[in-house]
């Protein structure tokens, strides 16, 4: 089963963020997280945290890519199946820039 949802990239850049500053991937911060990202029924996000939280103990996200980590996603059908339910309009686009230098760091529009 594949992840068809543009919440996937969300959701692992979630995990991916919480991995690199040296965290632990907890429920309750992953749902944290998740809100801020996804506008879905609490419940969902509750789910699928928990899911991450299983899949990082038998998988070990902590030293994946995004993409690594929703290849991991994709062997689990249960979360597949809730990261497929959430609707593309209620997923906020994560944009991580780094700039260094002069001039704008721009991303989306610049003039909202």
């Amino acid at each position: 089963m594949f992840v068809e949802s543009v919440a996937a990239g969300v959701v692992a850049n979630v995990v991916y963020e919480c991995t690199k500053k040296g965290l632990s991937l907890s429920k309750d911060y992953l749902v944290k997280e998740l809100a801020k990202a996804v506008k879905d029924d609490q419940q969902k996000l509750e789910y699928i945290a928990e899911e991450l939280v299983k899949l990082d103990k038998s998988e070990d996200l902590e030293d994946l890519s995004e993409k690594g980590i929703i290849k991991r996603m994709e062997k689990c059908p249960e979360l597949v199946e809730a990261l497929n339910s959430i609707k593309q309009e209620n997923v906020q686009h994560i944009t991580n820039q780094y700039h260094y230098g002069n001039g704008d760091n721009v991303g989306g529009d610049k003039y909202c």
